[in-house]
């Protein structure tokens, strides 16, 4: 990957998932490819987390964060953010 692809001009254009979890005041930001399919994912992980067994849950992105892990007991919402000039393109 170029050091333009990661430029923050680049990262500020281009949808971001966020991931909401307990404990922090601000949510995981992960840039990736397809945010839909990570949206779905994440979704799964909170339908089938399991407070008597806690599992690993680990994602990559392509932005500044790379490779995150977290309990999937932990995770509390997600949501995508898309840039401003996007945002009322979209349907939900």
């Amino acid at each position: 990957m170029t050091q333009s692809h990661l430029s923050s001009e680049n990262l500020q254009n281009r949808p971001v998932v966020l991931i909401f979890l307990k404990g922090l005041a601000s949510p995981v930001v992960l840039y990736t490819d397809d945010c839909q399919k990570l949206q779905t994912e994440i979704k799964l992980v909170i339908q089938s987390a399991n407070s008597n067994s806690p599992q690993l849950v680990e994602k990559m992105g392509n932005g500044p964060l790379r490779h995150v892990a977290f309990l999937d007991t932990a995770v509390l919402g997600v949501a995508i953010q898309y840039p401003m000039d996007q945002a009322f393109n979209k349907t939900a």
